[in-house]
């Protein structure tokens, strides 16, 4: 009796004497063509992604065995999923670049005091100082707009390793540097292009992978910013007293090379069960969601959004010192450790609650709690308070991130995934590149916290108004607010 090898498919039509047919004809009633042939164009055409030669099966053996290389994968609403070992390790994965990449962002307040006594011995201002910081996070999603075609044409492996040269790179040329500008070109644009790159990935391969408990793997995955922010919080400022800021950066340089590289290899979209060879893929990004009003709601959440996150994670160590007299570097790096720790918290349990309740719901009232929490800042006189708002603003500021793919997803379908990320990720660019001055020179001219402050909480709750008219209007064109 024929041995039946599912992989096959592309051999079929050679098959020309009786025991071949037989086989073709066993194969049709284990799985209908059309079902297969369907799946397999949706995941490398829908998903507005084209897999890397070395991410699919083109009518190949599995190293001489006759089942697929995932024996659990599914085929839900066409697109090609699997679970299983794989499915766990491009989560870790994801988990080691969020943290690396990302993760700076949460501890990037610890460089900023010490540049302030740096640069600001030199006659530089602190919104001159901070915007090293903002350009990194505005490159970072700004960037985007190139990774998003790059990645479409070439795959996500060209992406990975191509954000882990750069990003660690940027980082080590960064410890060499004596001024101003040349930290902009490398601990700003070098890194934040890097990060871009591993961020966009980060975002888009795991989605591929589940479906159900895609909003738990995406908490799991951005959760470790939180976790680098926890750890970092305690190590960078123990590495800077020892070693000096110039030999921190040229440790974390290494330790980002580690940990992305590591991601890089272990990384991948599902291969696929079978099918043609790929098609060149031309559309880059498919603007013509733009269009969608409910999409629209979301962009402009987005770009709020991207005016908010990173101001506390900057500000608090300069805060404590300024206002309760903390050492920036001991008690203002745990208090980003401790809101980076809630954040790691947050993401997870906001990634479950948004599986079970909802997306755009949990991502509406995270916001509203986020900027709420502004307030126990605002008028915070010990360190007490600066605890309990470093906690209540980690466990709910991540929201975005966690949320992000599902949400997406949920308005544009999994086939304009890859174009709806770029195009959010894109619009959080103007915020996260000019935040951070923008507070800086709020601070300035008033001399006073309570103005910025009242400015980050501002751009929360607005993301927060705009996220519940999402909401009514997907109840009234009778759309479902799940990922």
């Amino acid at each position: 009796m024929a041995k039946f090898n599912p992989f096959r498919g592309a051999q079929e039509s050679n098959m020309t004497n009786s025991s071949a047919s037989t086989v073709q004809e066993k194969e049709k009633q284990r799985r209908p063509s059309s079902s297969r042939r369907s799946s397999y164009d949706s995941a490398i055409q829908g998903n507005g992604v084209v897999l890397a030669k070395n991410e699919r099966y083109d009518a190949a053996y599995d190293h001489g065995h006759s089942r697929p290389a995932s024996v659990n994968a599914t085929f839900e609403d066409g697109v090609v999923m699997e679970s299983g070992f794989h499915g766990y390790l491009v989560v870790f994965g994801g988990f080691l670049t969020i943290m690396a990449a990302i993760g700076y962002v949460s501890i990037y307040g610890i460089f900023q005091a010490n540049y302030n006594d740096i640069y600001g011995a030199r006659g530089q201002s602190q919104s001159s100082i901070s915007f090293i910081g903002s350009l990194a996070v505005g490159f970072q999603f700004g960037f985007t707009i190139i990774a998003g075609p790059v990645m479409n044409r070439f795959g996500h492996k060209v992406i990975l390793w191509s954000g882990t040269i750069m990003g660690s790179l940027g980082l080590l040329l960064a410890s060499w540097c004596t001024e101003m500008w040349q930290l902009y070109l490398t601990q700003g644009v070098m890194f934040g292009i890097g990060a871009s790159l591993l961020n966009l990935a980060a975002t888009a391969i795991p989605p591929l992978w589940y479906d159900k408990h895609r909003g738990l793997a995406m908490g799991i995955c951005f959760s470790g910013a939180g976790i680098g922010g926890l750890i970092f919080g305690f190590v960078i400022p123990a590495l800077i007293n020892a070693v000096g800021i110039y030999w921190t950066l040229r440790i974390y340089a290494i330790f980002h090379f580690v940990c992305t590289a590591f991601a890089s290899i272990v990384m991948r979209a599902p291969r696929q069960l079978s099918g043609p060879p790929l098609a060149k893929h031309n559309d880059a990004m498919n603007l013509s969601i733009l269009k969608d009003p409910g999409f629209m709601l979301w962009f402009v959440a987005a770009a709020l959004f991207g005016f908010a996150y990173v101001v506390p994670f900057t500000y608090v160590p300069s805060f404590a010192k300024d206002i309760i007299n903390l050492d920036p570097n001991v008690q203002g790096g745990q208090l980003l450790s401790i809101m980076s720790a809630a954040n790691a918290v947050g993401r997870v349990v906001i990634g479950m609650a948004g599986d079970r309740l909802g997306a755009i719901r949990v991502a509406a009232m995270s916001f509203m709690l986020a900027g709420a929490s502004c307030f126990i800042w605002m008028f915070a006189t010990s360190q007490g308070a600066l605890i309990g708002f470093s906690i209540m603003y980690g466990f709910f500021s991540g929201a975005f991130f966690t949320l992000v793919a599902s949400i997406t997803a949920n308005i544009v379908g999994l086939k304009n995934l890859g174009s709806g990320l770029t195009i959010i990720f894109l619009t959080n660019t103007p915020g996260n590149l000019f935040t951070l001055p923008i507070a800086g020179k709020i601070f300035e001219s008033t001399d006073d916290y309570k103005a910025m402050i009242g400015y980050n909480a501002a751009m929360y709750l607005g993301g927060a108004i705009i996220l519940f008219f999402l909401m009514f209007y997907n109840h009234y064109t009778r759309r479902h607010d799940s990922p």
